[in-house]
């Protein structure tokens, strides 16, 4: 007879750490429209060459493959959140995207 072990819930090791992965994907996405919409209007480039000519390309394409990228960034880091590195690389991350959030938000504004 086989004995079953009981499932245990996964349980995330730092619910803080992990709210910062998720505002930072939502922060993605909006990076992501946002970007989208200024270049339609003529206010704005991307700043990154690779994603420029996704972009250029095929808008759904670029939206997919940034918050594929992101998410995978993020994930990573939070696999190995009990290092102080990790940790830090993910605040890092959040505070970058609020900031850039504050850029589109400048330009949605005063442009």
């Amino acid at each position: 007879m086989s004995r079953s072990v009981p499932s245990q819930p996964y349980r995330l090791y730092n619910t803080r750490l992990f709210m910062y992965v998720l505002l930072s994907l939502l922060m993605s996405g909006y990076d992501a429209v946002a970007t989208m919409e200024h270049i339609r209007r003529g206010v704005a480039t991307e700043g990154n060459p690779l994603m420029d000519s996704l972009i250029q390309h095929n808008a759904v394409l670029f939206f997919f493959v940034k918050m594929v990228i992101t998410a995978l960034g993020l994930m990573f880091c939070y696999s190995f959140s009990r290092r102080r590195v990790a940790q830090l690389g993910i605040k890092t991350v959040a505070g970058i995207y609020a900031l850039i959030c504050v850029y589109h938000t400048f330009i949605v504004f005063f442009e």
